[in-house]
């Protein structure tokens, strides 16, 4: 009898650990899920995924960890969106403060600086794409737009300290 109840209390057990196995695989392929959205910024999608792990596994660490970087990036990208619309608006005025300010230090983005305080902006139509992200980039292409020809640069930001740093601004060829 006693070994008849061992026999049932092993397979009782190994039933159930192979069933936690199973959830913690499950858990941690929601996670890479969860990661993959987060570092592309696919906000609305991670904000969904992020709904139905808390439904399936409720309220576990890696819900509370990507809600807290969900609202982090949403801020940093609403952040990057006024900064660009900001930029723009200074530019149809002819001023480079905002720009000037957000600028990464390089000899590259000095002599672009430079090159376009000689510049009168006043003149060009400016154009700017949608804004692409990954990891802690995003990228775009502005265009200054004559009439009779078109200048494009290609713009890449870093997101560093919680904020948004021009990194590169130079003329597409």
């Amino acid at each position: 009898m006693l070994k008849k109840f061992l026999i049932i209390l092993i397979v009782l057990n190994f039933g159930t650990a192979c069933s936690r196995m199973t959830k913690k695989e499950k858990i941690n392929f929601e996670e890479s899920e969860l990661y993959s959205y987060y570092s592309k910024w696919e906000l609305d999608s991670l904000a969904k995924e992020l709904e139905e792990h808390k439904r399936t596994y409720g309220y576990t660490p890696e819900v509370i960890k990507y809600r807290i970087l969900l609202e982090e990036r949403a801020r940093a990208k609403k952040e990057l969106e006024e900064l660009v619309k900001k930029v723009k608006e200074e530019l149809t005025d002819n001023e480079l403060t905002t720009l000037e300010k957000h600028m990464s230090k390089g000899l590259r983005n000095t002599a672009t600086l430079d090159k376009f305080m000689e510049i009168d902006f006043t003149r060009y139509r400016i154009f700017v794409s949608k804004t692409s992200f990954e990891n802690e980039t995003a990228k775009n292409i502005v265009a200054l737009n004559t009439g009779e020809e078109t200048f494009y640069f290609n713009v890449e930001f870093k997101y560093e300290k919680r904020m948004w740093e021009v990194v590169k601004f130079q003329e597409r060829r």
